[in-house]
């Protein structure tokens, strides 16, 4: 058994020492995503985050896009998919470099998958085939806080 958990701890070490910054490391430890939330197939009425985000806070809704970037817990930016990725000019075209910052960041909302009123311990990348610049549609509750920040308290998700 011990030999289990220092053959661990080295496959942790060795992957963060081999990450760059652009990638946090894999947490061995760390739980999967529940399948209760994955949906097979397409959902209906999906629209596009700007679209979305014209909708009301509290509102329910389905969102499409594509995976900007993942959070280190249950959550991830999803970018309307009229951004197209900047694959000639960047080297991480999912940080959408060749785009004005400010359109950018008005085709993003936050995704979150809550355990209770906070984001899950578990991470989203790499579950069910999830990465960057991969398109999903996104089920939710809608919340826009003061400041016009936008998030999804999402409930399920389903890859296009």
């Amino acid at each position: 058994m011990k030999l289990i958990q220092v053959t661990a701890a080295l496959v942790v070490l060795l992957a963060s020492a081999s990450c760059s910054s652009e990638t946090a490391p894999v947490d061995l430890a760390a739980p999967a995503m529940p399948d209760s939330f994955w949906v097979e197939g397409p959902m209906a009425d999906a629209v596009g985050v700007l679209s979305a985000k014209q909708s009301p806070s509290g509102s329910v809704v389905v969102v499409k896009g594509q995976v900007q970037d993942f959070g280190e817990l249950a959550t991830f930016r999803l970018v309307d998919s009229s951004l197209p990725p900047c694959t000639d000019q960047c080297p991480t075209p999912w940080d959408f470099c060749c785009e004005d910052p400010s359109d950018v960041a008005a085709a993003t909302i936050n995704v979150e998958f809550l355990d209770g009123d906070l984001p899950a311990a578990w991470g989203l990348k790499g579950a069910r085939g999830l990465d960057h610049l991969t398109a999903v549609c996104v089920k939710g509750t809608l919340h826009i806080d003061e400041a016009g920040n936008t998030r999804l308290a999402a409930t399920s998700i389903a890859k296009l």
